[in-house]
């Protein structure tokens, strides 16, 4: 005979039922989990600053500038190396000195003098086949510097300005107002810190962060005598085909100080990468300058999360938080059932079936007795 399906249980509901295990161990162990829940949510809401209305700053503008040292050496490069040494001012290293957000220093350089043929001016070409029309590779030139390294450059200080500010909060500064560090892109530790105190004593004119060319170097794990790894590079070093370095600057909250942000200087070389730049300059006498400029190219990027304490934005993350707790009810029922010795007496206690209803309906059991599963 075919068994019949009984509907009511396979369409029985399922509800929760409180039932209080007396076994010390048991409840050690799940306010143990709680205990251990909580220091987690608190540890996480504080260190992550989950009490901040957050957004990424509004980046304003990255100004750099090159100072030379107050008095120059003599680099070993420069007595022993391949190539001789010039001695440059800060404005003829930096090229172009105005850019905002990058930054290029000459580590290498060569400067060629073109003049124009008779009866040409290099200006005014007329059609395609003008034989004035200026070409430095078909162009004779006169060498008036030759290839040559710039002393000195790793003595030469730099001064990084740059500010932020909100779009959603009323958050508004300039790094002279904020902490800095610059960190290690090879161990993570803090090369230079400033403050504002520590800048009053470094420069009390200064507007910004100062720093050398040097430390920057060491900070983005950049050694100008090392070999470059540029495919056009050919056997140079660093120092002669140049280099790029990725500088983030990353923003955030100082924890528990309202609308008071710090930040880091978090630099990166670009690997293989070499970089190089060519001034073409149009002299009076009708004839161009053409310098050849490889060096250390710097980009800043403004980077992070900044905010204000929003109550909701707590509220919000410390409910999503709270959920957690029901992990400690997961653990402790997951050894309960599966692992300890009693397991099936803690099953008895925890799971129920009820009579079937249908019965009950129509008469037929009594209604006060049950079966435990």
């Amino acid at each position: 005979m075919a068994k019949k399906f009984d509907l009511d249980d396979l369409f029985g509901y399922e509800t929760f039922k409180i039932v209080k295990v007396k076994d010390r161990r048991l409840g050690i162990l799940h306010r143990a989990f709680q205990l251990a829940i909580f220091i987690y949510i608190l540890f996480s809401i504080l260190n992550s600053q989950l009490y901040l209305k957050k957004e990424p700053p509004v980046p304003g503008a990255v100004r750099i500038t090159l100072q030379a040292p107050p008095t120059f050496t003599n680099p070993p490069y420069c007595t022993g190396g391949e190539l001789p040494c010039v001695y440059w001012g800060a404005d003829e290293i930096h090229f172009p000195n105005d850019a905002a957000g990058v930054a290029f220093f000459t580590t290498r350089a060569t400067v060629t003098k073109y003049t124009a043929p008779e009866n040409c001016n290099f200006l005014l070409p007329s059609s395609p086949g003008d034989p004035c029309i200026f070409n430095a590779k078909t162009s004779t030139g006169q060498i008036i510097m030759n290839k040559s390294y710039i002393a000195d450059i790793e003595n030469y200080t730099v001064m990084i300005e740059h500010s932020i500010r909100g779009k959603a909060t009323s958050i508004s500064l300039r790094n002279g107002l904020m902490d800095g560090e610059l960190i290690s892109a090879i161990d993570g530790k803090t090369k230079r810190s400033w403050t504002n105190a520590t800048r009053a004593i470094e420069d009390p004119r200064a507007n910004g962060d100062i720093l050398s060319v040097k430390q920057i170097l060491e900070a983005a794990g950049v050694d100008l005598e090392a070999p470059s790894f540029a495919p056009a590079a050919e056997g140079e070093i660093n120092r002669s085909s140049g280099v790029v370095i990725v500088i983030v600057i990353d923003y955030e909250n100082v924890p528990f100080k309202e609308n008071v942000i710090k930040y880091k200087y978090l630099p990166q070389v670009i690997d293989g990468a070499e970089y190089k730049v060519t001034e073409t300059i149009f002299n009076d006498d009708n004839s161009y300058t053409i310098k050849d400029r490889h060096g250390i190219r710097l980009v800043f990027q403004q980077y992070g999360q900044i905010g204000v304490f929003d109550f909701m934005a707590l509220l919000t993350n410390l409910v999503a938080a709270l959920a957690l707790f029901k992990v400690a009810t997961f653990l402790v029922e997951l050894l309960m059932l599966k692992f300890l010795p009693q397991k099936d007496q803690y099953e008895q206690f925890k799971f129920e079936k009820t009579l079937d209803f249908s019965d009950i309906r129509k008469g037929t059991s009594d209604k006060g007795s049950v079966n435990s599963a």
